[in-house]
């Protein structure tokens, strides 16, 4: 295990992820606090709009826990989710089109030491990645529109990275079962936007969409408590967290080691 872990650690320094996807999340996070601040005056250079301050007045009441919320839901859950899928799209596919997973299976290896090290090395990649864009949110946050709780802050965070460990679980599932990166990174990115468009219908059905704790993560920043069927949905993301493990593992037991690419 430890050193199929040496080998996704040094795999993704030579594609130096380590640097430029916690930069792209910093980014991301420091965005919508830095936009909701400075929106009026980006409206009156821009021109067009006579009064910028009643933009922010239909906006709503903008706290820090709701402008939190909104780095979750429009930049993670959106341009987020985006680049992880891109950036991690052939996590498996790569091995086997390489020859690096039948040169891997021919030494004394299981299947799952290897499953568990993928998911160990996307899981932790995607948890620090998200927590550091996550930081550098909080941080512009409480300067520039004053504390928050910071139970809520932390609380919101681990219920939001379940949700994206979901995410990444199937990015692990699409890129075991099909050839092509961008194919898994497709149907990742498509399955997440389905997902997240459902909340909006507000049914009790959404105990049973992963999506809804996105939604439950935003509630608690807001409002310091989950929505309704919260710890239904949470339970029930936990279990298909598991199942898409194992269903990963019978698709690499199913496929062959090695596939030629043309």
């Amino acid at each position: 295990m430890k050193a199929l872990l040496a080998k996704e650690w040094l795999e993704k320094k030579r594609n130096l992820k380590w640097i430029w996807l916690p930069v792209v999340f910093a980014i991301l996070g420091l965005t919508q606090p830095l936009m909701v601040k400075f929106l009026p005056e980006i409206m009156k250079a821009v021109g067009g709009i006579e009064n910028p301050d009643a933009l922010l007045q239909m906006m709503g009441e903008q706290t820090s826990g709701t402008i939190l919320g909104q780095t979750l839901a429009s930049q993670f859950d959106q341009i987020g989710v985006i680049i992880f899928a891109v950036a991690e799209m052939g996590c498996v596919s790569s091995d086997r089109t390489s020859g690096m997973l039948a040169f891997m299976m021919t030494k004394p290896l299981r299947i799952s030491s290897y499953l568990n090290a993928k998911w160990i090395s996307e899981g932790v990649t995607a948890f620090c990645v998200l927590l550091i864009g996550y930081l550098f949110s909080v941080y512009y946050t409480v300067a520039l529109f004053g504390e928050m709780e910071w139970e809520r802050v932390v609380v919101a965070f681990l219920i939001y990275i379940i949700w994206f460990v979901f995410l990444v679980g199937l990015l692990i599932l699409c890129s075991t079962s099909f050839n092509s990166g961008a194919a898994s990174a497709s149907i990742t990115v498509v399955v997440a936007i389905l997902l997240m468009s459902v909340t909006a219908v507000g049914t009790k059905w959404q105990m049973f969409n992963p999506a809804y704790l996105s939604q439950n993560a935003v509630a608690f920043l807001a409002n310091g408590k989950g929505l309704e069927h919260f710890v239904v949905c949470l339970f029930w993301t936990f279990g298909l967290i598991v199942l898409l493990y194992f269903a990963t593992f019978w698709v690499m037991k199913k496929k062959p080691l090695q596939t030629e690419n043309h």
